[in-house]
């Protein structure tokens, strides 16, 4: 009998892993390549243990079908080399479609739909990006579209741990003027 809950169980995870990767299929487009996005069962607790005990950071990217600011977001800023090694490095990326019907398990292990989790967290819009600590806990809220120096930056600021000393929006005007000047 607990044989039989095993494979249950193995094959209920390999249908979920499955659907979500169909989803993610018509999440980014298909000729786009994000090597730090993470394939996820949407276990946020769990991915972001696994995110911690490789070094990383994990960020959330909210999105929704039809959203020309993260298409952009997919094929510009993502695809920028020096993105895609950084981010590779040292994050994990999870996508939360602001509608779907997915479950989630937040991180504080409660769960909902991938669409409550998004209105739990104020997001009705997107792109939104949600960067946490290692401990689940929101580091950075950013909306709309991030061009990939910028983005280089926000990695940055978190990676260097400016955030527990400094307000972002300030960190970025500081970080614009060094590389202006030179």
């Amino acid at each position: 009998m607990a044989k039989i809950k095993s494979t249950m169980k193995r094959v209920g995870r390999v249908f979920i892993l499955l659907v979500l990767a169909v989803s993610y299929t018509f999440s980014v487009p298909p000729d786009v390549e994000i090597p730090f996005l993470k394939l996820s069962f949407l276990n946020l607790k769990e991915d972001l243990e696994e995110a911690k005990e490789e070094g990383k950071f994990l960020f959330l990217m909210f999105h929704q079908e039809a959203c020309p600011f993260c298409d952009k977001m997919y094929r510009v800023t993502f695809q920028d080399p020096k993105v895609k090694e950084y981010f590779t490095q040292h994050f994990y990326m999870v996508l939360i479609d602001i509608k779907g019907a997915n479950p989630v398990v937040d991180f504080d292990g409660k769960e909902m739909t991938e669409k409550e989790f998004a209105h739990k967290h104020r997001v009705r819009a997107t792109p939104v990006f949600l960067f946490v600590d290692h401990q689940g806990k929101k580091i950075l809220k950013l909306v709309g579209y991030i061009p990939p120096q910028d983005w280089l930056l926000v990695g940055r600021y978190i990676v260097e741990g400016h955030y527990k000393n400094k307000k972002f929006f300030r960190f970025l005007r500081e970080e614009r003027r060094k590389l202006r000047s030179g």
